[in-house]
């Protein structure tokens, strides 16, 4: 019968563990010290070598030429553990084996001495798979176990497990496995397998398996089945339905460069290959996010997934791109999830996003407008000249106020771009950062109208809140320094009533004046007639 890659190469001493030094040196110490803890609890994905440690560290405490650091593998203790024929060594899996009469069993096997080896290795899988009552039989042994016994709880989801247990375990936490790791140990096993295969087929498959080194040889064996030996890049491309990372480069391409008769080209050619196009959406997200990763942070070939070998390439395409820009193509990207899960026309809203994207390079960002208006230039041509194009984008002031500016770019290149405060927002801002230090003022605010021209705040009181007015005006240097904070220059400040207002009131009272029921009854006795209202 054939032996799996992940079972014929899977570790067989601490040093072939690979990417967790942290679990491996506290073990060897551990056993060097003679201070190994009795119950161990190992968490983490799968694939990543939890089941392998707990079979070495078994190996190692029973070793015929030991207890050491690492196990001889020559002798016959640890060959019947290698080859799972050792009765002194349980493997059990916790999700078949999960009731309370299956742990009641296992109890009254550990109270007796190992048959041969010097301790009893019990490993339990997928632990937090055990039911309530399991756990509750499992705790006292798991406390104080036998002396020649040792309890190893393996498990992918660690927060299931009670805290009882936790409590009386010493946990370790093995880590997703980096992929130049796995590249690399799938290189040394297509070399000692005589396969031929190409660094970025090795990219492909190291990647599709997300840090799971058990994974990724189990790809690698679907491919040298399908290749016979030479694997090309199109295998493995076919057997993980993968999208080659040069689509999503040639796509941003063309979104960059607003080539939108491309960017409906491609999403073409994506339906005739009959992709699933819901499926293309979320791999470019991740594409999106990567890019981010590249940009923003230095060092950061081990945060995200990109081929190594097309970072030359991206830093080109990149280069004149900030990267808050990029977050702006990415918040359009993650607001059409919803609607791309649900939707019956993915290629609709596929293609309605790629081409929104498209015209996010010809927008001018806020602080580009504001350097132009601070150093005088009161025009600022636009990048583009096809479409006139409204966007909003949040700035930060120097008290991280949030301001919403919204920027309005004219088909032709010779129009003026202004940033414009909508008054409504100005003044919720400006009582948001009033209302704590000067509540009385916040009051006359909110009752007043205000409307910003010309570098003057106008502030409109009704007539009947007159009594407010030597309240703002009385504030106006602290109002000046408040506003000139949120618009970055000097302002002036007009506090006015509405004399409309007020005339339009004091013409309401006269018409109530002339239509009163006993003024006309007193007139009539008197046969007389009103010839003016004094309204003050």
């Amino acid at each position: 019968m054939y032996l799996a890659l992940a079972r014929k190469y899977r570790p067989q001493k601490f040093a072939d563990l690979i990417g967790q030094p942290h679990v491996t040196k506290t073990l060897q110490n551990a056993i060097s010290m003679n201070k190994l803890y009795p119950s161990l609890i190992f968490s983490g994905m799968k694939g990543i070598g939890k089941t392998s440690a707990a079979r070495i560290l078994a190996k190692a405490i029973n070793c015929e030429n030991g207890p050491g650091i690492e196990p001889c593998n020559e002798c016959e203790t640890c060959k019947e553990i290698t080859e799972d024929r050792s009765s002194d060594y349980i493997e059990i899996d916790g999700a078949s084996n999960n009731g309370v009469e299956e742990i009641r069993t296992l109890r009254e096997t550990v109270k007796y001495k190992p048959l041969k080896n010097r301790y009893r290795v019990i490993v339990i899988d997928e632990v937090h798979m055990l039911s309530n009552s399991a756990w509750n039989a499992l705790l006292k042994t798991i406390e104080e176990p036998p002396e020649h016994t040792y309890f190893i709880m393996a498990t992918t989801d660690f927060h299931k497990i009670p805290a009882t247990i936790v409590s009386r375990c010493q946990h370790f936490e093995f880590k997703r496995i980096p992929y130049e790791a796995i590249v690399t140990v799938l290189k040394e096993i297509c070399l000692k397998e005589d396969i031929k295969i190409s660094d970025y087929s090795l990219y492909l498959v190291a990647k599709s398996s997300e840090g799971s080194l058990r994974d990724a040889k189990k790809v690698l064996d679907q491919t040298i089945a399908l290749s016979g030996g030479e694997v090309k890049d199109k295998d493995v491309i076919d057997i993980l339905n993968i999208i080659e990372e040069e689509v999503f480069i040639n796509l941003t391409k063309n979104i960059l460069t607003r080539d939108r008769k491309n960017i409906i080209e491609q999403v073409n050619t994506l339906t005739e290959r009959g992709l699933d196009l819901r499926f293309f959406y979320i791999e470019y997200l991740k594409f999106l996010r990567n890019i981010i990763i590249f940009k923003s942070v230095g060092e950061s070939d081990k945060l995200h997934n990109l081929n190594p070998e097309n970072l030359p390439e991206l830093k080109d395409i990149l280069k004149d791109i900030k990267e808050v820009e990029l977050l702006r193509y990415f918040n359009a990207a993650k607001d059409l999830e919803i609607s791309m899960r649900h939707t019956e026309n993915p290629r609709i809203m596929l293609e309605y996003l790629l081409l929104k994207l498209s015209y996010f390079p010809s927008l001018v960002s806020i602080e580009e407008v504001i350097e132009k208006i601070d150093a005088g230039n009161s025009s600022y041509k636009s990048k583009d000249n096809h479409v006139e194009v409204e966007y909003k984008t949040t700035h930060l002031t120097n008290k991280d106020e949030n301001r919403e500016v919204e920027i309005k770019k004219s088909e032709s290149l010779n129009n003026k771009v202004e940033p414009v405060i909508s008054d409504e927002k100005l003044k919720s801002i400006i009582i948001k950062k009033i209302e704590e230090e000067n509540p009385r003022l916040s009051s006359a605010i909110v009752s007043s109208t205000i409307f910003f021209k010309e570098n003057v705040l106008n502030i409109k009181l009704k007539p009947e809140l007159d009594h407010l007015y030597n309240v703002v005006k009385a504030n106006i240097e602290y109002l000046k320094k408040i506003l000139s904070g949120l618009v970055k220059k000097d302002v002036e400040i007009n506090v006015i009533i509405d004399k409309k207002e007020k005339k339009k009131n004091d013409s309401k009272k006269i018409v109530e004046i002339r239509n009163d029921g006993n003024i006309k009854s007193l007139l009539d006795e008197m046969e007389g007639e009103i010839i003016s209202i004094d309204n003050t």
